[in-house]
């Protein structure tokens, strides 16, 4: 199955489904309207696929994974031996919410579903019930020292059926197909060993850090070389980037950061340079753009010493973490090129 987005990025698919005639729930927008709404969170174990890399289901083929035994064969509730689900209430500030969890046939949890509850749209629905469900979710983790990882999810409106799923696309295979260099600066290989530990992660958190910091360490690097080269009275010229403007250009530009690709679509387009950062310097959107999200990722995991940390599982802005990964990897590519052309991309010209 060919999927669209670059590869290692997030996406969401929709399904809408059409009535016949003049129905009214066939003007419906396609990110749904107020309403009733489901959402099915599917686990799994850290390390194993619910399927095939190049392989895309609904929650109705998939029996999801975790470490926790609810059910036979796996465990027998004390009291309750033939129990086949367990019920968890969530209460935020959004309201009060129901989710069954279900087992798979071993009898260890697989998928929560949340019973209808009303949400402004598909992508509202999704925050509040993740927001609901992640707190217990951590909490269980935390008393029984297991993962409890959602790695799927799909949200149903209720009027019309619609459903949307959201999924990573796939990394494409790649041929043995670089020059063989062995002298790499000292430099230039913790950046290589970041890049790699961000394409490694399967968090957008802290795949976004990895690749912040190493955008973050090249400007500090490159006023360093600055101070030294005028204290040695020698000159030193800062790259001058800027982000392109238009679908062409950004077509070009992402042509000379990415040798291994498949034809670049409109929603590759749109996710590296995004319309409110084009044309714009890439300095001005490293400051006040990432900068800020940068913060407050910090601000959320870590808090200021002795404080208690904001919850991780209240991080709204993931989804500002996700639409703005491509960029911040482009970004670290192309100053990773300009900084080190004979290591780095050498044989692709731009």
């Amino acid at each position: 199955m060919s999927l669209v987005g670059f590869p290692g990025t997030y996406q969401t698919l929709h399904m809408m489904y059409r009535f016949k005639g003049d129905d009214p729930r066939n003007s419906l927008p396609p990110g749904g309207s107020p309403g009733l709404y489901e959402v099915k969170f599917i686990l799994h174990r850290p390390g194993y696929r619910l399927q095939g890399e190049h392989q895309l289901s609904f929650s109705s083929g998939l029996q999801g994974d975790s470490h926790l035994a609810i059910s036979k064969p796996a465990f027998s509730p004390p009291g309750n031996p033939d129990a086949d689900q367990i019920v968890i209430a969530g209460i935020t500030e959004d309201g009060n919410f129901q989710f069954t969890g279900l087992p798979n046939e071993k009898g260890y949890l697989g998928k929560f579903v949340t019973a209808p509850f009303h949400a402004k749209n598909r992508g509202h629905a999704e925050e509040i019930a993740y927001r609901a469900l992640a707190t217990p979710l951590s909490n269980m983790s935390l008393h029984l020292d297991i993962p409890l990882e959602i790695g799927y999810h799909e949200t149903k409106e209720i009027t019309n059926g619609s459903i949307s799923v959201s999924f990573v696309s796939p990394y494409l295979e790649a041929p043995m197909a670089i020059h063989a260099t062995s002298n790499f600066s000292s430099e230039f290989r913790s950046y290589a060993a970041l890049y790699r530990e961000a394409l490694n992660t399967n968090s957008p958190v802290f795949q976004f850090l990895c690749l912040f910091k190493i955008v973050e360490s090249l400007r500090g690097r490159r006023k360093r070389l600055a101070r030294e080269a005028k204290r040695a009275s020698a000159v030193f010229t800062d790259p001058d980037e800027a982000l392109p403007g238009t679908l062409a250009e950004i077509k070009v530009w992402l042509e000379s950061l990415f040798y291994v690709r498949r034809e670049f679509d409109l929603s590759t387009l749109d996710s590296a340079v995004p319309q409110d950062v084009r044309g714009r310097k890439a300095s001005d959107v490293v400051e006040n753009v990432l900068n800020p999200l940068r913060i407050k990722v910090a601000h959320a995991l870590f808090g200021n010493p002795g404080d208690v940390p904001l919850s991780s599982d209240d991080l709204v802005h993931t989804r500002s973490i996700t639409s703005r990964l491509l960029l911040t990897k482009c970004l670290a590519r192309r100053m990773l090129k300009n900084d080190f052309p004979s290591e780095f991309l050498s044989h692709l010209p731009g």
